[in-house]
């Protein structure tokens, strides 16, 4: 298949030698056009022909470089269903011709305009098939490529250098058991900056535009519009004495979803040192915040922050805070009107380096205009002992807390907007605020044009009043994906809740690499009244003993947890492993493995035991080709969810050789459940010639 490949593109390797010159004889003519006629605008402009006078070049490009690229992509995927029979197969198929121009160079000098411009241009041909039992849907394209790169920076040298820039990036992204995701990235944007030790300025111009394209035309395309401008100053009194401020503007567009709004954000910063040696420093801030269309929000803010340094080894910091925020809504719950007053206090003491202790109190009140108010004080004490010894380093800590919030008034609904939160097997993620109302969920990729459906891409478990989202392995939120969460929770009122807390660890580094540890969580909460809804006491003692060992490259870790909780008890046993070997070859070999048992007890009544294996080869053969390959296996069982098994191989060569390159790449990934078998395969050929 490489040879008709190298067959057919031999001709367009010689047509792009000779587009090669012309290219280069028409970009320079090109930059000649564009800088005659920037010296028209130019203020300057009489200056041009003094300079052709002299001799001078208005334009130089010290590099023409390019190259001819041709890429070729297959992916097939397949579902087949244990319950019911049912089969679904999708096939892409992506070619690709295109040339790239790149130079570098000046304007008049280097000191008035250096730049560095690229430019790609080709075709694109692509078909998509889709097979869901007797119905099949196909949809296909033509079009063509469009990058560019322009990067220049003007009176670098100058106490008010800047800088421009457009760029328009292309990728293509795979979804399991969708059509590929085509993204087109434009953005544009200007920094300017007065270099000034008494009054440094700048100001910053920023627009992106974000398309995203499925390439099953069934799909709706997703458009996200970003515009920034942002101005910073500030005025220096003295090195000690600095008053500055900030404008932030923001413009936010999506679709499909009916997303837009704008911003806008004033900072008002002050910062003053003094005492002696100057060691002491007060910051104050005043910042107005408004957000207008699909979400509103406003906030003023007032902030005080003193930092005091008493001695050598005595220093404290303390903050006082004032708020007004009002925000809207998305999904139709009340209006939040809140005022918010928050104070606290810290006093930390050194004893040389080996012990660290901190006393911090709080205090935190929040008004809303439903009648709910909420109070929340506490103090905490804690203490970092490091020591070196004859073994190695022993470090210690230990931390205790007390807290006491009580709630009065109605119950007050909130809602969060695109809270992130990261899947990685196998624990599960949990949402932020307690109470969530599960209906009100709508979890989406950080592009916002995949809506992911529970049961098929999440599940929900609902743990005290607190609720967590687990990823099904066989839907299309992958590993290590990060997600936007939206979603509403309630703040419940008429209880007070106290909470009494202790922390406390134990490590020991020996130098020949062993780490023996231990962590001790014991927490115990007291509602009042006990029928009180809104929130859910727990009380916690949990103990995690074990054991980590380095030696160069290898490290082994082996850990035991036992959580008991009344809200959620639970056993873990964890075990991992990885190693990193450059061989003599310069042949590179990684491995890791992970192991997890976890136990939940009522009531769940949970079994979990989960496995993965890694591994990754690069073998640089000789100097023009490089084979890599990698491996990933995957083993669940879960008493609940039932079972699953997978793998995912990926095999890659690259040759280079003089001006030509190519590379070939083949993946497979194989994964079955209880409930269905699937696996997909993708491969993926690029030619490339330089000139």
């Amino acid at each position: 298949m490489l040879s008709r490949v190298r067959g057919h593109l031999a001709p367009a390797l010689r047509l792009g030698r000779v587009a090669g010159r012309r290219a280069r004889r028409g970009l320079h003519g090109l930059l000649l056009a564009l800088t005659a006629a920037a010296s028209v605008v130019s203020s300057s402009g009489c200056h041009s022909d003094a300079a052709k006078k002299r001799g001078v070049k208005t334009a130089h490009i010290s590099d023409v470089r390019g190259y001819l690229e041709f890429t070729a992509r297959e992916r097939r995927r397949d579902q087949r269903s244990k319950l019911s029979g049912q089969q679904q197969e999708s096939k892409e198929r992506i070619l690709e011709e295109a040339i790239q121009l790149e130079a570098d160079g000046f304007i008049y000098h280097p000191n008035l305009l250096e730049f560095t411009l690229a430019g790609l241009f080709g075709l694109r041909q692509f078909a998509f098939e889709d097979t869901n039992d007797d119905r099949r849907r196909t949809s296909h394209d033509d079009g063509t490529i469009l990058e560019f790169d322009l990067d220049g920076q003007f009176f670098k040298k100058k106490p008010y250098p800047g800088s421009v820039f457009a760029r328009r990036q292309r990728s293509l992204t795979a979804r399991p058991f969708q059509s590929s995701l085509e993204t087109t990235t434009t953005s544009y944007g200007v920094v300017w900056q007065y270099v000034s030790d008494k009054m440094p300025t700048s100001l910053q111009f920023n627009y992106t535009e974000v398309l995203l394209e499925p390439l099953d035309d069934t799909e709706d395309d997703g458009l996200q519009e970003n515009t920034q401008f942002r101005f910073e100053t500030a005025y220096r009194f003295s090195s000690h004495n600095e008053l500055s401020f900030l404008y932030d503007h923001q413009t936010l567009k999506e679709e499909p979803f009916t997303l837009n709004y704008d911003t806008d954000e004033l900072t008002l910063s002050h910062r003053w040192d003094f005492g002696e040696n100057y060691a002491q420093r007060l910051d104050s801030e005043l910042n107005y915040f408004e957000q207008r269309g699909t979400f509103s929000t406003e906030r003023s803010r007032w902030r005080e922050i003193l930092r005091l340094q008493h001695n050598e080894d005595l220093r404290s910091w303390f903050q006082v805070e004032a708020m007004k925020r009002t925000q809207g809504s998305l999904s139709g719950v009340p209006p939040i009107d809140e005022t918010s007053f928050y104070l606290t206090g810290t006093l930390e003491h050194r004893l040389y380096e080996s012990l660290v202790t901190q006393l911090f109190g709080f205090g935190h009140v929040q008004d809303f205009e439903s009648g709910l108010n909420i109070k929340r004080y506490g103090a905490q004490i804690s203490f970092d002992y490091r020591k070196q010894n004859r073994w190695g380093l022993l470090l210690a800590g230990y931390r205790a807390r007390i807290q006491r919030e009580d709630r009065t008034g109605a119950g007050v609904s909130f809602e969060i907007v695109d809270e992130r939160r990261t899947f990685r097997d196998p624990e599960p993620v949990k949402l932020s605020n307690k109470n969530p109302v599960i209906s009100s969920l709508f979890v989406t990729a950080e592009d916002r044009t995949t809506v992911y459906r529970i049961g098929d891409d999440y599940i929900t478990r609902q743990i005290g009043d607190e609720v967590e989202l687990e990823r099904v392995p066989t839907g299309r939120i992958e590993d290590g994906q990060t997600v936007l969460v939206d979603y509403v929770y309630f703040l419940g009122s008429d209880f007070t809740l106290d909470t009494v807390a202790q922390d406390f660890s134990l490590r020991q580094n020996f130098t020949f690499g062993l780490s023996p540890y231990y962590r001790l969580r014991w927490q115990r909460q007291t509602l009042d009244p006990l029928d009180a809804t809104g929130v859910t006491p727990e009380d916690i003692t949990a103990h995690v003993l074990g054991v980590e060992y380095k030696k160069g490259a290898f490290r082994l870790m082996a850990e035991f947890e036992d959580h008991d909780s009344t809200v959620n008890p639970f056993e873990a046993f964890r075990v991992s492993a990885d190693y990193t070997h450059r061989f003599k070859s310069a042949a590179t070999l990684s491995a890791k493995a992970k192991w997890t048992d976890v136990s939940q007890k009522a009531p769940f009544d949970r079994e979990t035991t989960f496995l993965t294996v890694e591994g990754r080869y690069r073998h640089p053969v000789t100097r023009h080709l490089t084979l890599e390959a990698m491996g990933l296996y995957r083993n669940q069982k879960d008493s609940l969810s039932g079972d699953d098994d997978g793998i995912d191989v990926d095999l890659s060569l690259e040759w280079i050789i003089r001006q030509t390159e190519v590379r070939i790449t083949y993946e497979y990934s194989e994964f079955e459940d209880d409930y269905s078998k699937n696996d997909a395969s993708t491969l993926f050929v690029q030619v490339r010639r330089r000139f």
